[in-house]
């Protein structure tokens, strides 16, 4: 008998399939996500709820806002910082804008706008920036602002104002708050002369291509002036300084003074 038993082959246990089960458990998985994401695009949190502007100056929080393509109730997951940006192209004063999400609901737009380096008087009594990449921003009116940069008044060569507008990017800040008034005054030899109005009562006169270079180091060329004396100073080749009181004394500053090493 035990040599008939060990002749019959053993039939292995098999044991119970569970792809069933395990289809089903994936089907109800993702009925509930399905769910879920449907509960979730229903419900409010899925909604721009607030929209909050930072870094504008130029614009209100609204132009932004309006020109940025957004508004309360889209979907929170449909915004596009390429899409505010493209459809923020039409606001000139606007250099990028950053788009931040905050769950829930809140979408913060950081707002980068061109630097004002002057500001344009309008012969309707008009104020518009001059931008650094040299446009005449005329989508906002500035005539009731707080003047805090130079004013041109008299210009007669607008496609000078982007070389006019990249020198007065490159000054220090310090030193472009000392300036007042900017006027294009060319002579027959050279159509880029111009004459700068200085807060402390004294008159620069230079050309356009040699400004930021000459200009910023105004605040040490005038220390070497004599002690409460205004006048005007040209800043040419040769550093000179005419006193108001006696123009027939001219005084030759140091050409080391106005003519520093750049590093």
């Amino acid at each position: 008998m035990a040599v008939i038993e060990d002749r019959i082959p053993h039939v292995k246990e098999q044991r119970p399939r569970r792809k069933g089960n395990r289809k089903l458990i994936y089907l109800l998985v993702l009925f509930f996500l399905i769910v879920l994401i449907v509960l979730f695009i229903r419900s409010p949190y899925s909604k721009v709820q607030e929209i909050q502007v930072y870094g504008n100056d130029m614009y209100t929080p609204e132009e932004i806002v309006s020109h940025s393509g957004l508004t309360i109730g889209m979907q929170f997951f449909n915004v596009w910082e390429y899409q505010v940006q493209k459809a923020s192209e039409p606001l000139e004063g606007v250099k990028e804008i950053k788009v931040e999400r905050s769950f829930p609901g809140v979408i913060r737009l950081h707002v980068t706008e061109f630097r004002r380096v002057a500001f344009w008087n309008g012969q309707d009594g008009s104020r518009a920036p001059l931008l650094e990449n040299g446009k005449v921003l005329r989508q906002v009116d500035f005539s009731k602002r707080i003047v805090d940069r130079p004013l041109i008044s008299f210009w007669q060569s607008p496609e000078m104002l982007p070389t006019l507008a990249k020198a007065l990017a490159n000054l220090s800040p310090a030193v472009l708050g000392e300036i007042s008034d900017i006027a294009l005054t060319p002579t027959v030899y050279d159509k880029q002369r111009i004459t700068l109005y200085m807060r402390d009562g004294n008159e620069v006169r230079s050309v356009v291509y040699k400004l930021d270079t000459m200009l910023n180091w105004y605040p040490t060329i005038v220390k070497e002036l004599p002690k409460g004396v205004k006048g005007v100073l040209s800043l040419f080749e040769q550093p000179w300084f005419v006193p108001y009181t006696n123009p027939g004394a001219p005084i030759q500053l140091p050409a080391g003074e106005s003519s520093p090493k750049r590093s």
